[in-house]
């Protein structure tokens, strides 16, 4: 009978630690699953838009800089237009578009999927540089002279170049960065003593670059415009 006693009491322990034990295992916390990342792990973002007057030609690129060989799913695309995929292993990932005969935007939008499903856009925007012309006579070796266009003057983000030629073949350029007294450039006469008296010419190109950090991402946007040559004389 003792036995048996032993051997009913063995048997509750046994079930009762065996509840316990299910009963602590049951109420441990649940290990979540790892989350998906919603974003590509992206150090840099360069955004870079030029602009040819002269033959009305874009050419554009974005790169991701990135340690990762996987592509971004879906396209990239710029003011709706897709961007073609180029294997850049040095880099990163690269996007490039050149479209021929297409007239300038004054803004231009990079967009891509994220990995959540979400839309990533960055903008560059370039105010108006037409009907850049030399408003002075000519332009003088002694006293200098004055570039204009229509449209606002040059804000902080800006940069000028000035590239000229001179009738025996002579080049030099000017540059320029940030803010401008209204929407002229005045060319003084420590650069216009360099050109020589004849029919010269001048190539101008407007810049803009943005940078800014979001989520440790850098991303920088250039945008530059390239007038057409204009065609002035020198005199003394």
């Amino acid at each position: 009978m003792t036995n048996q006693m032993h051997s009913v009491q063995y048997f509750f322990k046994l079930f009762f630690g065996a509840l316990f034990i299910s009963f602590l295992f049951g109420c441990s916390p649940k290990k979540a699953a790892p989350t998906k990342p919603s974003t590509y792990a992206f150090s840099k973002i360069n955004c870079y838009v030029r602009y040819l007057a002269q033959t009305r030609e874009l050419q554009a690129d974005m790169t991701f800089r990135t340690d990762s060989t996987k592509a971004i799913e879906g396209e990239v695309f710029l003011n709706d237009l897709p961007m073609i995929f180029r294997k850049r292993p040095e880099v990163g990932l690269q996007y490039s578009l050149s479209k021929r005969s297409t007239k300038f935007e004054q803004k231009y939008t990079f967009s891509y999927t994220e990995k959540d499903g979400s839309t990533a856009k960055l903008d560059i925007e370039l105010n108006p540089f037409d009907s850049l012309k030399v408003a002075s006579d000519g332009i003088s070796k002694s006293k200098g002279g004055l570039l204009t266009w229509q449209g606002p003057a040059l804000g902080s983000e800006d940069g000028l170049v000035l590239i000229f030629s001179d009738a025996k073949g002579n080049t030099f350029s000017i540059n320029h960065s940030g803010i401008s007294k209204g929407n002229k450039f005045e060319i003084l006469s420590e650069h216009s003593s360099r050109l020589e008296i004849g029919t010269a010419t001048v190539l101008a190109t407007r810049k803009k670059t943005t940078i800014k950090k979001e989520n440790k991402v850098t991303k920088m946007l250039t945008m530059e415009y390239y007038s057409a040559p204009i065609t002035f004389e020198v005199k003394e």
